[in-house]
């Protein structure tokens, strides 16, 4: 399942990043990664037993704590579930299942009450993937995914381009019903899905797809393999090469920088605008969108932050932008923009710096803390929700582009681009 990550080895991470504590340990997340180095329902980032550290700006009213709901569970709580393992372990006809099966059990179930997909808690053998999944490289069929809740299936949000389940035919609206015969219905949540999709490169696994359009399901055999995910891509556009564009994968360690870095040598005399592509970026660190929006913006508001206490924290832009503010920008974004991604593009578009060209986005805006437990598995936890600068909550909804254009999977298959041609256009045209 890869290589073992030290509770040491993530101590070191988050205690030497240059960051606030507050941003070293918050992750926006996205939708879920399906690949054998397994993120939750929707994110990437770490934590090593850390509370929410919390500095707040405005402190909740008389109110709001008179309505509190008490959140404390008493060891007096949990005598009837003690009961009753007791009579499963005296009665019971059959095997049991070992003791941490069962903890892990009962964290799952509480957690399902919660009724919020982005709290979620992994095994130590998931967490491990899950910690690989922020270097940029995985092992799988090479997309990401959602939990179709009517359907009981697995959704396919965008699969990565020339990579196994692209390749092999899976395609944006997929529904996943049954991987190796066994039916994603039986299953108890999608991270219980996506084990039983992930695996080892070279491997095979057999999924049943519900496309819609088709009367009956049928069956795409993948064969993983280990996935390559470039955080920062470029190229240049124009008659005459003189829009700059680039394309940032997901929002992973050092993206902020990767990017600056990238468009410092990207961005010439002869270059007249600007085209940033995030579609299909999941999302990632908080502080990286807050780096990438840097690159953009100076001394401008990136987020507002709203926890349940009802305080509140602000971030802004940090050090110089280094896109020239006369420079045209036209942001893509589609249905797998998410979280970062839609912090950026926001304060992008409150800023009047860009327009949004694209497909609304994902439409997830709240904040995870991860916590690495004593044994090594990983409890992440939603302690926030965001807003853009102008208090536009995308939770649910997500961003309305300026400019609505899709690009369809025969599109796609044909390497035909209708929002990048639009993009193009619109700095042509000067507006």
């Amino acid at each position: 399942m890869g290589r073992e990550v030290s509770r040491t080895a993530l101590t070191k991470f988050i205690f030497e990043s240059q960051v606030s504590p507050r941003q070293r340990l918050k992750i926006t997340g996205c939708v879920a990664f399906l690949v054998a180095a397994l993120t939750f329902s929707i994110g990437s980032g770490f934590g090593f037993l850390v509370g929410r550290m919390s500095t707040s700006d405005v402190a909740p009213s008389a109110a709001a704590a008179a309505e509190e709901p008490e959140r404390s569970l008493a060891p007096a709580d949990l005598d009837v579930f003690w009961e009753a393992m007791q009579l499963l372990e005296e009665d019971f006809y059959g095997d049991m299942p070992s003791s941490k099966d069962r903890s892990y059990g009962a964290i799952r179930g509480v957690l399902e009450t919660l009724d919020d997909d982005n709290t979620g808690f992994l095994t130590p053998e998931e967490a491990t993937s899950f910690l690989e999944s922020i270097e940029g490289s995985f092992e799988g069929i090479g997309a990401f995914v959602e939990w179709a809740e009517e359907e009981s299936a697995v959704r396919i949000v965008e699969p990565f381009e020339d990579q196994p389940a692209w390749n092999a035919g899976i395609r944006r609206g997929d529904l996943i019903i049954a991987v190796n015969g066994e039916a994603v219905a039986e299953l108890s949540n999608l991270t219980e899905a996506i084990n039983r999709i992930k695996g080892p490169s070279g491997t095979d696994v057999l999924l049943t797809v519900q496309r819609d359009g088709l009367d009956d399901p049928f069956e795409i055999s993948v064969t993983r393999d280990r996935i390559e995910v470039p955080v920062v891509e470029s190229e240049v556009y124009g008659d005459d090469d003189e829009f700059a564009y680039v394309h940032l994968q997901r929002f992973s360690d050092d993206a902020g920088a990767k990017l600056r870095a990238e468009l410092e040598g990207l961005l010439t005399d002869e270059i007249e605008g600007l085209i940033f592509d995030l579609r299909g970026n999941p999302g990632g660190l908080l502080r990286e969108a807050i780096q990438v929006t840097s690159v953009f913006l100076e001394d401008e508001r990136v987020l507002i932050e709203r926890f349940s206490d009802g305080t509140e924290e602000f971030y802004d832009t940090e050090g110089d932008a280094l896109v020239p503010e006369e420079l045209p920008i036209v942001v893509l974004v589609d249905k797998g923009s998410a979280s970062a991604s839609e912090i950026v593009a926001g304060a992008l578009q409150d800023a009047g710096r860009a327009r949004l060209v694209g497909e609304t986005t994902f439409g997830k805006g709240s904040v995870q803390l991860p916590h690495t437990l004593s044994d090594e598995s990983l409890l992440r936890v939603t302690i926030a929700r965001w807003y853009t600068p102008d208090d536009r909550s995308i939770n649910g909804t997500g961003l309305e582009p300026d400019f609505f254009v899709e690009r369809t999977n025969e599109q796609r298959e044909n390497d035909e681009d209708p929002q990048l041609d639009q993009a193009i256009q619109l700095l042509e045209d000067g507006e």
